[in-house]
């Protein structure tokens, strides 16, 4: 948005670009502390910090030229430096993301496998534990001509007890990390990346009026970042979508990053915020319209204005607003996601004191009931 005006009219863009820049080393930082995987996280990470600072010079480059006044060496560095971000940094990140996407995936995989396993370990023991128990209870009935064993009966019931809790706090577990991962960390995964290609989106735009020479690359880059946001199923309109979505329906060949999401809805709210978020987008989308018509027809600064304006009608106002109803939704997702986590160490909260003292007291029943009298 700075290049896109004369020096030192947009100075909110300025200030824009130092938070982001702030904000991306911290993240950096936060993910080289929490290397899991080896090279296949570190390289990644090391490349996106080699590749940003290349990234920044080129911008500076661009700025300094701007402020000169250089139009065709500020496009050349522009130009470098949009290429950094597609071709390298981008890529690295997906790079990243793909690395422990997978490693996620395969580690719930087996969880889920273990926690199936874990379940029917705990039901064949425990059978067989409160088995043994009613033999001996039927035994010493045969041969002692005793109806009931007190301290058997008490095993046996402590037995049967630690069985059905066991088999309660595997069942709950795993549905607490099924909301976890399939309902509420999907989602997320599958909207944090939608934002990602909506900010490639919207710098696509701004492109679209920079550099003219490639306008048509950014014309086309700009569609194409939109169809992975929500693509519209053909011959439809956002309207026509929009109505049939808040009907619970979601029509065939309405794909994207936003269709995932409202193909994944589990929680109160959900639908309503990932709706608005649709509403939004499509709100920023007719925007891009106008600016693209008022380019077309000669009106390069009304173009300009309509692009990186703020007030309620404007594509950085309408930007805006899209990303805080897409916040909104992710904010319900994540507030899920903690609660199922914190819901699952609750179930599981005392469980490996519990058990050792619920299987001695069984024991020690057992022993007292077999005592001679």
């Amino acid at each position: 948005y700075e290049l896109t005006t004369p020096p030192g009219e947009n100075p909110a863009a300025l200030t824009a670009y130092g938070q982001r820049q702030k904000n991306l080393a911290m993240l950096l930082v936060t993910g080289a502390e929490n290397i899991t995987y080896g090279d296949a996280e570190r390289k990644p990470i090391e490349k996106l910090q080699v590749e940003l600072g290349s990234y920044m010079m080129l911008v500076q480059q661009a700025r300094d030229n701007h402020q000169r006044g250089d139009t065709t060496a500020m496009l050349a560095a522009y130009r470098a430096s949009a290429e950094a971000i597609d071709n390298m940094l981008l890529p690295t990140a997906e790079e990243l993301d793909e690395v422990n996407w997978r490693e996620l995936e395969r580690i719930y995989a087996q969880q889920q496998k273990d926690g199936i396993g874990s379940i029917g370990l705990a039901l064949l023991s425990g059978t067989g534990l409160v088995a043994v128990l009613v033999a001996l209870q039927l035994f010493l009935n045969a041969r002692m001509r005793r109806t009931l064993n007190p301290f058997l009966l008490l095993a046996t019931i402590l037995a049967v007890g630690s069985v059905l809790d066991t088999t309660r706090i595997f069942l709950s577990t795993g549905h607490h990390l099924k909301v976890a991962k399939e309902d509420a960390f999907t989602s997320l995964h599958t909207l944090r990346k939608g934002r990602a290609i909506a900010y490639s989106a919207n710098a696509a735009e701004s492109r679209y009026l920079l550099d003219k020479a490639f306008a048509a690359k950014h014309d086309k880059a700009f569609f194409k970042h939109v169809d992975l946001i929500a693509k519209l199923p053909s011959g439809m309109t956002y309207d026509r979508l929009l109505s049939s979505v808040r009907s619970g329906h979601m029509p065939s060949g309405f794909t994207g990053f936003l269709a995932d999401e409202l193909n994944n809805i589990t929680f109160p709210g959900e639908r309503d915020a990932a709706v608005k978020t649709l509403d939004a987008f499509s709100r920023y989308f007719a925007i891009d319209a106008q600016i693209r018509q008022l380019e077309k027809s000669g009106q390069h600064q009304a173009a300009v204005a309509l692009c990186i304006g703020t007030n309620p009608g404007q594509s950085n106002w309408a930007f805006e607003e899209f990303k805080k109803a897409h916040t909104k939704t992710m904010d319900i997702n994540k507030a899920e996601f903690d609660r199922a986590i914190e819901a699952s160490f609750q179930t599981l909260d005392g469980f490996e004191v519990k058990m050792p003292i619920l299987m001695g007291a069984i024991a020690l029943f057992t022993f007292l009931g077999l005592r001679p009298r």
